[in-house]
């Protein structure tokens, strides 16, 4: 895949607002894509938010290799990274979030109360790249749908506050990209999560990629859903041969029709129907 250059306006302005709403903020919650956490990370949000507190948050665990996840959070916690796995779509996210979040606070809670300070509502900012699942995440926190929510990359488009059940004070941010990948398996995987919109990628070197890695790490997933076999050296066009003829996914003539190949791969696997994936693994980052 060549480099892909994709910095849209709305997300240097989320950046600034990110910026000028740090001073106010206690927390920051950094939410990434279980099944690509390296992948998800924001190389700028260092750089960004300094020394703020921060939080990560492994979020849709429920579509992720549940094994490699808690490889992930072992390897996080031997980097001294405060980090926890939810499911903020069915689960419930809330407490152990808010447990997390007043340990990592204890210096501060424990500041303002030798101050006299009243006890307080803590602001947290929600950040992650696009199609993360922040709407979700935060909407799973407070309980109830405050927050737009979507499938597809740039649904929030505005900052707004939102109050949880617990003392905790949400705010939203627009998902921000960075301006240009430079790793290659970076730009595919955050292709195949649907993270970068489809109308800008080469989705057929996507569809390519993302069954390399599933006939090399997952063959059985690719078996039991399509039906295939898988001998020798893997060929991906070849595995797309036998999706297209399994599915009837064939033009005039009885030739494959690979458009409709790539549409019906790239569903099922954002949709769970390829079953629990990680595209990265714990010990080669």
């Amino acid at each position: 895949m060549k480099q892909i250059q994709w910095f849209p306006g709305h997300m240097a302005k989320a950046r600034r607002l990110i910026e000028e709403k740090l001073p106010i903020i206690d927390i920051v919650y950094e939410l990434l894509d279980a099944r690509i956490p390296e992948s998800s990370r924001n190389p700028m949000l260092g750089d960004i938010i300094k020394n703020k507190p921060k939080l990560v948050i492994l979020n849709k665990s429920d579509l992720a290799d549940e094994t490699k996840t808690k490889e992930w959070l072992l390897k996080y916690e031997k980097q001294g990274i405060n980090c926890i796995a939810v499911n903020s779509l069915t689960g419930n996210a809330l407490n152990i979030v808010y447990k997390k979040t007043l340990e990592i606070l204890k210096p501060l809670i424990e500041k303002e109360a030798k101050k006299g300070m009243k006890a307080r509502s803590y602001r947290a900012i929600v950040i992650g790249i696009p199609n993360v699942g922040k709407s979700q995440f935060i909407n799973n926190l407070a309980g109830k749908n405050k927050v737009k929510t979507g499938n597809i990359p740039g649904v929030t488009k505005v900052q707004s506050y939102i109050k949880t059940k617990k003392d905790l004070l949400l705010l939203d941010n627009p998902g921000i990209l960075w301006p240009k990948f430079e790793n290659e398996e970076v730009s595919f995987n955050l292709a195949l999560l649907g993270s970068i919109k489809d109308d800008i990628l080469p989705l057929d070197e996507v569809c390519i990629y993302g069954i390399k890695f599933l006939a090399k790490h997952y063959p059985n997933k690719l078996k039991e859903r399509y039906g295939i076999t898988i001998e020798g050296e893997i060929n991906p066009i070849d595995i797309m041969d036998q999706i297209g003829l399994r599915r009837g996914c064939k033009i005039s003539g009885g030739e494959i029709d690979y458009d409709r190949v790539i549409n019906l791969f790239l569903y099922d696997l954002r949709n769970l129907k390829l079953g629990r994936i990680t595209f990265e693994d714990a010990q080669d980052v």
